[in-house]
């Protein structure tokens, strides 16, 4: 443990008189920083006595990047407890289900200890569509319905076995998973017998409700009767159930070749149908599973129907579920999660896109880590669900009549992270793959997500003392990344580094690389070109740290003008809202005066949602007469949505505060959207 010990500052300087002698030979990777090492390493136990000449600090080699890992930034998000990474189901457990050695296979893959490690799964309770129709053209979306038409009774009876293909994965996949198995059960469509189309994937008009007006309390029982079955006949355990997906869409449409999808407009409508569910959950005496709402597609959609809910559904939601494939306001909505003290879940997005310079097979797994890391900076979720993780299928047969997807392009753009080889009953991964289990196979259930930004994610946990730094380099040439943990009460020696990069054939895969070493504030390490990697360090104690909030009058706060002269002025960046911002241009500033010489210790800082790249090197000053000015705090990277703490080393004194936005090619860009100052307590 870190202790500044007379014993610890000498080996501090003689690590920088052996550093900078070497600087004249060594790459900007030296031996000791390790990160961008050989595939192969030691994890061996660290000596007693560390070589001061493997401990790399700031001063000893030219950092590219700085990132602050802060106590203060730690998701409070579920009381700050993390539930996990998962998938859903839907549809590619449909698809492979047929096949116990496909079925397995997944759920080791995903699930297993030698394999991602997730632990949620969400289980699509199909609608099932009628009979006669044969639009839905993909192989795998075409999911069963439980209630099926009797033609001896007359009625739709409960078909068990209907769903037998996704059910199979399920319950391999729970077992997969262990004690953090974690089930949810949603709905893209009620049976189309009680949609007002005849259809399961939508109104003839998409944006008109499909859910016949008498059929709420069939439909809600429907849910409930399923998720009985699943719990109490199968025995797993399931925690929520989300009646609606993406519903205040024009998605949803009759006779779609794509997939399942119901309407519901937003207030009274979903209102309906989420108190309906709570009460038939409760009537099979499932006083375990929760309600989540709504999945919307959009971080602002979902925003809008969490304001439109009735009193009596907000009453019975237990988690607010959201999609981030459209991220407008995603701050926002991470702030709201906040103030409402609400449990919030992302719980479906992938894409087809790719990042990284000239990366080729990490492409598509470098853009996945970045989607990862902004939404959880965002949002601060208690978990985090992509779509499906295998979204392409190999067959010469396809199935029901319908021809298969086949295999990605590994270089390119696609969704998934593996492809199902049903000819070989294989599952084919990529590298999108080895770059998710650089964030799910070590930050772990129950640990505290603490958002940083600049492409980096952190989490703690309590229980072990163990803290987790995730980076991802989408550069073309490596990086040297400095983590400074000094907000931290103590730290480890000691870091042990994961790393994936490469091909799927020839590279990296959650390879372990030599250890690094830290010095008293944190410790630096070199990022490989188009990577992903993953520091672990034990030894780690948090501590307890307060603010206390320095007023700064509005009516004091002066600036630039804003773009095209509109509304968003500086004064907005003191309004206490972190939805509205000022929006300054070539030059752009903000200045507070203080009314008198004022004590702090901190600058916190909000990024404009969505634009958190524009405050990458814009820089604070602070003035005791206006006129001559300190440089305190230039921002040395893309920070993450929501508040920022700088810490100032000595604490300060001054009466004005300014922020100018950065220059060179950002220098019209001056987007901040709040501003503040605080003491530390105590």
């Amino acid at each position: 443990m870190k202790t500044g010990s007379a014993k610890k500052i000498i080996s501090l300087i003689l690590c920088l008189v052996i550093a900078l002698s070497i600087l004249s030979t060594a790459a900007c990777s030296p031996a000791g920083v390790g990160s961008d090492s050989g595939s192969g390493g030691s994890t061996a136990s660290a000596p007693e006595t560390v070589d001061p000449s493997l401990i790399v600090t700031p001063d000893s080699v030219k950092i590219d990047t700085t990132v602050t890992v802060s106590p203060l930034n730690a998701s409070t998000n579920n009381g700050g407890i993390f539930e996990g990474w998962g998938t859903s189901l839907c549809w590619w457990a449909n698809r492979i289900g047929y096949s116990d050695k496909l079925s397995e296979s997944a759920a080791e893959l995903f699930y297993g200890e030698d394999g991602l490690r997730l632990n949620i799964m969400r289980y699509n309770i199909g609608g099932g569509d009628d009979p006669t129709h044969h639009h839905i053209t993909r192989t795998d979306s075409a999911v069963p319905g439980w209630l099926v038409f009797d033609k001896d009774t007359g009625e739709y009876v409960y078909d068990y076995d209907a769903d037998k293909n996704q059910l199979n994965v399920l319950e391999r996949a729970v077992k997969a998973a262990g004690d953090d198995a974690l089930v949810e059960v949603f709905s893209n469509s009620p049976p189309y017998f009680m949609t007002n189309s005849g259809c399961s994937s939508g109104n003839y008009d998409a944006n008109v409700n499909n859910l016949k007006s008498g059929s709420y309390e069939e439909f809600a029982e429907y849910l409930a009767h399923v998720t009985d079955y699943i719990q109490n006949t199968l025995g797993i355990k399931v925690a929520s159930v989300a009646p609606m997906n993406e519903p205040n869409t024009n998605y949803w449409q009759a006779n779609s070749n794509k997939q399942e999808g119901c309407h519901f407009d937003k207030g009274s409508s979903q209102s309906k149908i989420i108190t309906l569910t709570a009460e038939a959950l409760r009537r099979y005496d499932l006083d375990n599973v929760i309600i989540s709402a709504s999945d919307e597609t959009s971080t602002w959609k979902q925003i809008e129907e969490y304001y439109a809910y009735s009193e009596d559904a907000r009453s019975v939601i237990g988690r607010i579920n959201t999609h981030s494939y459209d991220t407008s306001n995603i701050a926002e909505l991470g702030q709201l999660a906040k103030d409402e003290d609400f449990v919030l879940w992302m719980s479906e997005v992938d894409g087809s896109g790719t990042a990284g310079q000239n990366a080729g097979e990490m492409g598509s797994a470098i853009w996945f880590g970045e989607k990862i890391i902004s939404d959880i900076n965002g949002l601060s979720p208690s978990a985090w669900i992509m779509w499906q993780a295998i979204d392409n299928h190999i067959s010469k047969n396809g199935y029901n009549g319908n021809r298969d997807s086949g295999m990605v392009d590994v270089n390119g753009g696609f969704w998934g992270l593996a492809v199902a080889d049903h000819d070989r009953e294989e599952i084919i991964l990529t590298q999108k793959y080895y770059g998710m289990g650089q964030f799910t196979r070590y930050i772990r259930p129950g640990y505290t997500l603490i958002p940083c930004g600049s492409d980096t994610l952190a989490a703690y946990d309590r229980e072990s003392g163990t803290l987790v730094v995730v980076a991802v380099n989408p550069a073309a040439a490596p990086k040297n990344l400095c983590v400074d943990l000094s907000q931290f009460e103590s730290i480890g020696d000691r870091v042990r580094v994961v790393r994936t990069s490469g091909g799927s054939k020839v590279g990296e895969h959650w390879t372990e690389l030599e250890d690094i070493y830290a010095y008293d504030g944190g410790f630096v390490a070199t990022l490989r070109a188009n990577s992903i990697t993953t520091y672990i360090m034990e030894g780690v104690t948090m501590g307890e740290m307060s603010l206390e909030a320095v007023d700064i009058p509005a009516s004091a706060v002066t600036g630039s003008a804003p773009w095209n002269n509109g509304a968003d002025v500086a004064a907005k960046a003191f309004d206490g809202d972190y939805g509205t911002f000022f929006d300054g241009v070539e030059g752009g500033w903000l200045e507070a005066d203080l009314g008198a010489e004022t004590e702090f210790d901190v600058i916190g800082f909000v990024p404009r949602s969505g634009y958190e790249d524009r405050m990458s090197g814009g820089i604070f000053y602070g003035s005791a007469d206006g006129e001559n000015w300190d440089v305190l705090y230039t921002v040395p990277g893309t920070p993450a949505g929501g508040m920022t703490y700088a810490f100032m080393k000595d604490g300060c004194r001054y009466r004005y505060i300014r922020y100018s936005g950065p220059d060179g090619s950002q220098s019209f860009l001056c987007n901040i959207a709040e501003v503040a100052l605080y003491k530390i307590k105590g």
